[in-house]
């Protein structure tokens, strides 16, 4: 979860590519996100 939620943050993924393969990961994806100050990556 946490190599996804970098991956976002790098720029390889985006926020709604992995949210739709990996639902089950939101919260955790989100938590990461807002933990390194990229809470404005959260899209829906």
């Amino acid at each position: 979860m946490a190599y996804l939620s970098q991956r976002i943050i790098d720029g390889v993924y985006t926020y709604d590519y992995v949210i739709s393969k990996r639902p089950d990961l939101k919260e955790g994806i989100d938590a990461y996100l807002i933990s390194k100050g990229r809470g404005d990556l959260i899209t829906q």
